[in-house]
């Protein structure tokens, strides 16, 4: 394998990383704007929350589940459960998952947490709290939603493998 190789390799494993994230950054998020919407939550949620804050807020968390996803598909990507290995996909994914849910709880808690303690909104206790509590309730949802992006990834992959051939390598 030659060094144009490597880096084609390279090239296809990055935009598969770029493609499943974003996917499922996306697709997490329209599920929560749907959610929000129908229970109604959503006009009382989106004029204090502001187009900076909710870019940034979006930003976030679509940088941790891409570092995630690079983490999760690590050793061959989604190409993986073809080869026998789709147990540790789903764990890899799941914990993945999780890892995000923590980290986004912790980004916006400290976030929150500062803009709130220097207008005096909030006791710096009461982050602290609700930080610890909500890690152990962001750990189980990150994992779960982890779990079910990576379900979702596999099953569009094989209906993308059964619609489309497979790309012949160049001269």
């Amino acid at each position: 394998m030659g060094d144009a190789d490597t880096g084609a390799d390279a090239g296809a494993e990055a935009l598969e990383t770029w493609a499943v994230a974003t996917f499922n950054v996306v697709a997490f998020g329209l599920v929560g704007v749907l959610a929000a919407h129908l229970s109604g939550a959503l006009a009382d949620l989106l004029p204090g929350l502001g187009t900076l804050r909710g870019v940034l807020v979006f930003g976030y968390l679509w940088t941790l589940v891409v570092l995630g996803t690079r983490w999760a598909l690590a050793d061959g990507g989604l190409a993986r459960a073809g080869r026998g290995e789709t147990t540790a996909l789903l764990l890899r994914g799941t914990a993945a998952g999780s890892l995000v849910g923590v980290a986004f709880l912790l980004g916006v808690a400290l976030g929150g947490g500062v803009v709130a303690g220097a207008t005096g909104g909030i006791e710096p206790l009461s982050v602290a709290l609700i930080t610890l509590f909500g890690g152990a309730v962001s750990t189980v949802v990150g994992g779960v939603v982890g779990l079910a992006s990576v379900l979702v990834d596999l099953g569009l992959s094989r209906v993308t493998s059964w619609l489309l051939p497979p790309v012949e390598a160049g001269p």
